[in-house]
C-alpha cells in the first residue's frame, strides 16, 4: 500500500519563518512543495513535509487557497508584490504628498503602500530583465555587460527610496565607487 502524497499544512499567503532563509510568504503550491518568497525577493521551493517552515499565524485555509488560485488564474500572473512584507513599519498608513510648484494646481496624496507596491514592481521587473539578459543565448558577453550596467545604474537611481524598506537586504544598490 502506498502512502498518500503529503498535503500542504500552511495556506497560500501565510507569513512563515524558515531557519535559514528567515521570514517569507507562501506564494503557491507546486507538486509537493510550497513556493515561498523571502525578503529580498528570493523564491525557494520548500517541501510540504519540511518541519522547519513555521507559520507566524494559523495554518491557513485550503478553501480560501482555491479561491485565491482561481482569481490569480483569472487575472493572470503579474509578478509577486507584497508591500506588507517589505515596507518599514514606521511608514505603514503613511501618505506621499505631491505638492506642485504652481499655486493653481491641486496637490496629490498617494497612500505609501500603493506607491511602495509600484516601486517593488519596478524592482521585480528589473530583476526579471537582468535574468533574461544573463540567459539570452544571442547576446555576447560584452553586450550582456553593457546592458547589466544600465540596470545597475537604474538601481542606483532608485536608492533614494531605500528609507522605505524594513530590511537592508531589500535595498536598491547601484554601482559603488
Amino acid at each position: 500500500m502506498s502512502e498518500a502524497a503529503p498535503a500542504p499544512r500552511i495556506g497560500i499567503g501565510a507569513l512563515v519563518q524558515h531557519g535559514m532563509f528567515g521570514r517569507g510568504r507562501i506564494l503557491d503550491y507546486d507538486g509537493g512543495d510550497y513556493v515561498v518568497v523571502f525578503k529580498g525577493g528570493e523564491v525557494k521551493r520548500v517541501a510540504f513535509a519540511f518541519e522547519g517552515l513555521k507559520p507566524e499565524a494559523g495554518p491557513g485555509d485550503p478553501d480560501l487557497d482555491r479561491v485565491r488560485r482561481a482569481v490569480r488564474e483569472a487575472l493572470g500572473e503579474h509578478g509577486w508584490i507584497d508591500a506588507e512584507l517589505e515596507l518599514g513599519r514606521r511608514w505603514s498608513g503613511g501618505t506621499l504628498k505631491l505638492i506642485p510648484g504652481k499655486e493653481d494646481t491641486q496637490p496629490k496624496e498617494v497612500p505609501l503602500e500603493q506607491f511602495f507596491s509600484k516601486l517593488i514592481g519596478v524592482r521585480e521587473k528589473l530583476r526579471v530583465l537582468e535574468q533574461k539578459i544573463n540567459n539570452h543565448p544571442g547576446l555576447s558577453a560584452e553586450d550582456k555587460l553593457e546592458l547589466q550596467g544600465y540596470i545597475t545604474r537604474s538601481y542606483g537611481s532608485l536608492t533614494s527610496f531605500n528609507a522605505l524598506f524594513a530590511d537592508k537586504s531589500s535595498y536598491f544598490k547601484g554601482q559603488s565607487s
